[in-house]
C-alpha cells in the first residue's frame, strides 16, 4: 500500500481526532516544561541557560556560534526545542493519524518505533500498547530526554538506543515496526549550510530489510518519507525522496506491499498535487510567506512479511 498526502485525509474526522489526542500529549509535557528544565540543568551544567536564548538568536541570524552549548541533533538542548519539535505540524498532521488508522494494535501487539528520539509517536502507541520498544542512535534522548518525557506523560516504552540497519531483534519478533520520516535522514549531511541527502548508499534499503526480518509473517512494516522533487522543494532542505528513485525503491519491495500498486503514475507528483501542497503549506504556516513548501509532501508505503 502506498499512499500519498491529500487535503481530504488531512481534514477528515478520524485524523482530525487523532491530531487531538497528539496535541494532549504535548500539552502535558508543555504543562511541565519547568520539570523538563531542571533536568536539563543537572545534566548539561552551567552553559544549558544560555541554550533557548541562542537557539532563538540562530533563527534570526544563523552564523551565531554555539560551539560551548550542548546539543541534541546539532542544536541546543533546551525545553523549548524540545517542545517546538514536538509540535505536530503539517507533515506529522497527516502521517501520524495515518500511520495509526492503517494499523490494528490492541494492548498486546508488539510494536518497534525506530528513529523516534524524543517524537510523540511512541508516547501515543504507548496508550494502546503495553508492549512498545522505541530506537534511536542518539544516547543522550533515549536515555535520559524521552523517558523523561514518558514519565511525565504516564506511560511506558522501552527506550534504547539502536541503530536501523543493523537491529538487534530476532527474527520475527514484531507484529508493527514504525518509520515515520526516518529514512529521509539515514545519509543526510550538510552541505554549503544546507541539509542534503543524495541516498547514494542507499542505506535506506538496508533498513527496510531490517524491518521486514523483524516483523513476524503477516506482520506490517509501516513507513512515511518525505517526499518531492527540486522543482517543488527549496533549497532550505534537500533530503527528499524524489520519484524515480520511490519507483525502483517500490519495484524492489513489491513482493511486500500489502497492496499492490496499480499505476505508478498514482504517486507522482503532478501540477495539480503540487497545489495542494503549496495550499495546505500556506494554510499551516501563514506567517512564512513562499510560493513554494520547504518539505515537499508525505508519502507513505506498508510492507508485510509473507508466510513461508
Amino acid at each position: 500500500m502506498i499512499e500519498l498526502l491529500s487535503e481530504e485525509k488531512i481534514r477528515s474526522c478520524d485524523y482530525l481526532r487523532i491530531q487531538s489526542e497528539f496535541r494532549d500529549i504535548w500539552n502535558q509535557m508543555f504543562l511541565n516544561k519547568d520539570r523538563i528544565d531542571r533536568v536539563l540543568f543537572r545534566r548539561l551544567g552551567p552553559f544549558w541557560p544560555f541554550g533557548e536564548a541562542i537557539l532563538k538568536s540562530r533563527l534570526r541570524n544563523p552564523s551565531i556560534a554555539i560551539g560551548l552549548i550542548p546539543k541534541m541533533g546539532g542544536a541546543p538542548v533546551t525545553s523549548w526545542g524540545i517542545l517546538q519539535e514536538n509540535q505536530v505540524v503539517l507533515g506529522r498532521n497527516w502521517e501520524y493519524p495515518w500511520a495509526i488508522l492503517n494499523s490494528n494494535i490492541s494492548v498486546d501487539t508488539k510494536i518497534l518505533d525506530v528513529g523516534s528520539g524524543v517524537s510523540l509517536f511512541p508516547l501515543y502507541l504507548a496508550r494502546i500498547s503495553r508492549k512498545v520498544d522505541s530506537i534511536d542512535p542518539n544516547e543522550f534522548q533515549m536515555k535520559i530526554l524521552a523517558p523523561l518525557l514518558a514519565d511525565i506523560v504516564k506511560l511506558k516504552v522501552n527506550f534504547s538506543v539502536g541503530n536501523a540497519l543493523n537491529l538487534s531483534a530476532e527474527d520475527n519478533t514484531y507484529d508493527y515496526v514504525f518509520s515515520i520520516s526516518v529514512l529521509e535522514h539515514l545519509e543526510q549531511k550538510m552541505e554549503n549550510g544546507i541539509l542534503i541527502n543524495k541516498h547514494a548508499q542507499k542505506l535506506d534499503r538496508i533498513a527496510i530489510r531490517e524491518f521486514i526480518r523483524v516483523i513476524k509473517p503477516g506482520g506490517r512494516v509501516i513507513l512515511t518519507l518525505d517526499y518531492g522533487n527540486k522543482n517543488l522543494c527549496t533549497d532550505w532542505i534537500q533530503c527528499s525522496f524524489e520519484f524515480e528513485y520511490v519507483k525502483d525503491l517500490i519495484e524492489e519491495f513489491s513482493a511486500n506491499l500489502v497492496k499492490p500498486l496499480q499505476n505508478i503514475d498514482d504517486i507522482r507528483l503532478t501540477t495539480e498535487r503540487e497545489r495542494e501542497v503549496i495550499k495546505l503549506w500556506s494554510e499551516f504556516y501563514p506567517y512564512v510567506p513562499q510560493e513554494k513548501p520547504r518539505f515537499g509532501t508525505g508519502l507513505g508505503i506498508i510492507l508485510t512479511k509473507r508466510s513461508i
